[in-house]
C-alpha cells in the first residue's frame, strides 16, 4: 500500500482501515458461520463464497449506497484450531472504474480544447480569449475530488460494519 496520495491510490489501493476478527472454529466452519450470520442480519449485507466475503452495508442503513459506497473484502484464514477473518474496505469496482473513466476522458477533452485555443490564437489574441478554453481543464480535478468525497462520506457505513464484524467476534468468545 502507497501513503502517497494519488489518483491510482485514491482508487485502487484498498482502505487503511485493515479489519482482523478472531473467529472459533476451523476456516470452513468459520466461513459457514460468517455466511449465516450475514444472512441473519439486518445491520449488513453481502455473500460469503468459499472462504471470500463480501461485505456491505444494509442498503435500508446505509448512509452512502450505490456504487459509491465501501465495501468489505476479506478471507477467513485457517489461525491454528481457530480461524480469522482478514480483510480491507475499498469503494465498490464500479465507482472506481467511472471515477478513472471520468478523469482520462475529461483529461482528453481539456487537452483537445486547450489544443483547439492554440489553433486559434492570433497576434491579436488576449489573455480573456483563452479563458473559456482552460474551463475543461478543471474537469479531471473535479473527478478527483468526487473520489475523495465519496470515500470521506462512505466512513460511517465503514464504521458500522466494523463494529458489526467485532460484535461477531464478541459473540463467539462470550457462546463458548
Amino acid at each position: 500500500m502507497t501513503d502517497r496520495s494519488s489518483v491510482i491510490s485514491l482508487l485502487w489501493t484498498p482502505s487503511k482501515r485493515r479489519v482482523l476478527v478472531k473467529l472459533r472454529g476451523d476456516a470452513d466452519t468459520g466461513a459457514k458461520r460468517l455466511r449465516e450470520s450475514v444472512d441473519a442480519s439486518d445491520e449488513v449485507s453481502g455473500r460469503v463464497a468459499g472462504r471470500g466475503v463480501k461485505i456491505e452495508r444494509h442498503p435500508d442503513r446505509a448512509g452512502r449506497r450505490g456504487a459509491f459506497g465501501s465495501v468489505f473484502y476479506g478471507v477467513v484464514q485457517g489461525d491454528g484450531e481457530n480461524c480469522r477473518l482478514v480483510g480491507h474496505f475499498q469503494m465498490h469496482p464500479v465507482g472506481r472504474l467511472y471515477i478513472a473513466v471520468w478523469i482520462v476522458l475529461s483529461t482528453v477533452l481539456a487537452l483537445a480544447f486547450l489544443l483547439a485555443g492554440a489553433m486559434r490564437a492570433t497576434p491579436e489574441s488576449a489573455a480573456e480569449d483563452a479563458l473559456p478554453f482552460l474551463i475543461p481543464a478543471l474537469l479531471p480535478f473535479f473527478g478527483f475530488a468526487l473520489g475523495y468525497w465519496q470515500r470521506r462520506r462512505s466512513l460511517n457505513d465503514e464504521t458500522a460494519i466494523h463494529n458489526w464484524l467485532d460484535g461477531l467476534s464478541e459473540s463467539r468468545r462470550e457462546s463458548t
